[in-house]
């Protein structure tokens, strides 16, 4: 994944979001639509205002039903985030579902599919030893 360029209080911010976030969705959140959300970065505005949160899930036909789960958890995961940051404000959060993973598979999928082919056309017939 790109990562903007962010100050590396930004960086240490995200860090902790982020790690708070993963501990907020499995231990406090009841809902079970979000216990196969794996959070897999977070980037933070440099005025702290908006984290953007991009999260996977295991079963790519639940996709939906996550994030129906994390919009209406949001205040609470917000509400729950404030008590373990020492800032003044605790940003807006933005969950966004994070297809590079689904791309990387494919990626991965397509090139074992050549590399197959081409190990079976591997060696021409007048240079196959005899």
């Amino acid at each position: 994944m790109v990562t903007k360029k962010t100050n590396p209080r930004s960086g240490r911010m995200a860090d902790q979001i982020h790690k708070d976030i993963m501990q907020i969705l499995r231990s406090r959140v009841k809902d079970p639509r979000v216990s196969w959300v794996t959070v897999n970065d977070v980037e933070v505005t440099n005025d702290y205002s908006l984290a953007t949160i991009y999260y996977t899930v295991m079963d790519s036909n639940e996709v939906d039903n996550a994030a129906k789960a994390l919009e209406k958890a949001k205040g609470f995961i917000r509400s729950e985030l404030s008590k373990g940051l020492t800032t003044y404000t605790v940003p807006q959060l933005k969950f966004v579902y994070d297809k590079s993973l689904e791309r990387g598979s494919r990626i991965l999928s397509l090139i074992s599919q050549v590399s197959s082919e081409f190990t079976e056309d591997d060696e021409p017939e007048d240079q196959k030893p005899d």
